[in-house]
């Protein structure tokens, strides 16, 4: 820009706050000219790190990157970057953003700012060891720890610290497992603007005791990951207590987006419904739950949304639980799209299949699942006959005749190959035509890439001899 005309040369050079960022990339004359051209204004200081790369294969190392500009500390407003001790344990009254997160070493408790940090709006703390003190964070904008191993933390301490920032907007914590009493009771602390919510990894305790507190009335994203350990508590009295006050939220989120999908994969369960793209005020939420007993996390979806349609329930590797989920998904009628992602056992396959086939065992006139309107089979596992056998066990049971029932659209996953699969099962036209012809089903089709891949498909039927 300053090339473009004498005159803008000399109005972008007269104005400070235009130099304002530093960072490694740029060559050392460039960044004395910028010092000098900023005058006394506040400075921006990158330092960007790569867990993947070096960075002294691109540039400066972090210290003599700051030890170029250490003249210039009292003057920085934000820092992005590695924590070097030395320039972050005395009082910088002009920091309000900071981003910092450890180099490689051993961690020592950091006194962080002197104890002077009353003017830090954005903070951002990954794999750090500080010394925390109540009061220490206050009128803060954004907060993020992530593994942060703090010394005499509990937590009340981080309570004190929502507390003392009513304009919170967004609150993420990873990995967060110190707490070294309990806390004592503590009021509800309503934040009017916090948007965003993110917990991941952290204790299930801490976890129960944060989001039990908190209130967010203009919550738009809401992310929540945790381990449960039976011997942490309840698992229920966490889901209907501790996120009781979320419950309205997950469900107008549900509703703005018109759906939301309930995943069953191995030892996890997860309810989560993405929002659209390219909105700032849509809704999203998803809670991941890793745990060994299923029926909990199952009930609670249903409970919040009661007979509102919509909930796509996804099913992977079932693994030793698979009947505790049928036998609680059997009745729900939230439940309108189902989808048998990939999995590498037959039996699992055939589970899914046979459980979407039977007739409820409350009610044998109607079916598992009875307000299924849509059913997609991603990878089929198997005979691809079970499939015919499955809807000709949902629409042509005895006991079902002259009862209502909810068409069923099926979507198939196109069949690809890779180069190290083994042989897959297709759908024969014959197998096709017959599920298509069975009174109850609406619609079939198939789903995914149209992509011709040159695979040579042969096809053999097991009932006519060789």
């Amino acid at each position: 820009m300053r090339f473009i005309a004498k005159r803008w040369q000399e109005i972008i050079d007269g104005t400070p706050t235009f130099w304002k960022f530093v960072a490694p990339a740029l060559p050392p004359h460039v960044h004395e000219a910028t010092i000098r051209r900023s005058g006394t204004s506040s400075l921006v200081i990158v330092y960007p790190t790569n867990p993947h790369r070096r960075i002294t294969d691109t540039g400066p190392s972090i210290y003599d990157f700051l030890n170029r500009l250490a003249h210039t500390s009292s003057r920085w407003s934000a820092y992005y970057g590695p924590m070097v001790p030395e320039y972050f344990d005395k009082p910088a009254p002009r920091l309000q953003t900071i981003i910092l997160t450890r180099r490689a070493g051993p961690a020592t408790a950091l006194e962080l700012l002197g104890g002077k940090t009353e003017h830090l709006r954005h903070v951002d703390l990954s794999f750090l060891a500080i010394q925390w003190r109540m009061g220490l964070f206050t009128q803060l904008i954004f907060l993020r720890l992530n593994s942060v191993n703090s010394f005499g933390f509990t937590t009340a301490h981080l309570v004190d610290t929502l507390r003392a920032s009513p304009c919170l907007e967004h609150l993420h914590l990873a990995r967060m497992n110190r707490t070294t009493d309990d806390p004592p009771p503590l009021q509800v602390i309503t934040l009017p603007g916090l948007q965003s919510i993110n917990v991941n990894g952290c204790v299930a305790s801490f976890t129960a005791d944060i989001l039990r507190y908190i209130r967010a009335p203009s919550a738009i994203r809401f992310c929540l990951s945790v381990v449960w350990d039976a011997s942490r508590g309840d698992l229920e009295a966490f889901l209907d207590e501790d996120l009781q006050h979320f419950q309205e939220f997950f469900r107008a989120a549900h509703r703005r987006n018109g759906s939301s999908t309930l995943s069953l994969d191995y030892d996890v369960v997860k309810w989560a419904s993405p929002g659209g793209e390219g909105s700032q005020d849509d809704l999203s939420f998803s809670v991941s739950i890793q745990c060994s007993h299923w029926t909990p996390c199952i009930r609670w979806p249903e409970s919040i949304l009661l007979e509102d349609p919509g909930l796509n329930v996804r099913f992977g590797s079932l693994g030793n639980v698979g009947h505790q989920a049928f036998e609680v998904l059997a009745p729900m009628r939230c439940v309108t799209r189902a989808e048998s992602v990939y999995t590498f056992r037959v039996d699992e396959f055939v589970s899914v299949l046979e459980f979407i086939g039977k007739p409820l065992s409350g009610d044998p006139s109607l079916p598992s699942l009875p307000c299924l309107q849509k059913l997609v089979i991603r990878d089929i596992k198997g005979n691809a006959r079970n499939l015919l056998d499955m809807v000709h066990s949902r629409f042509n049971s005895v006991s079902w005749k002259g009862g209502k029932r909810t068409p069923l659209t099926i979507n198939f996953g196109r069949p690809y190959h890779h180069a190290d699969d083994c042989a897959r099962s297709i759908l024969d036209l014959t197998t096709l035509m017959n599920i298509r012809e069975t009174v109850g089903v609406e619609r079939v089709g198939f789903v995914g890439s149209e992509q011709l891949d040159g695979t040579l498909a042969v096809i053999c039927d097991e009932e006519v001899p060789e």
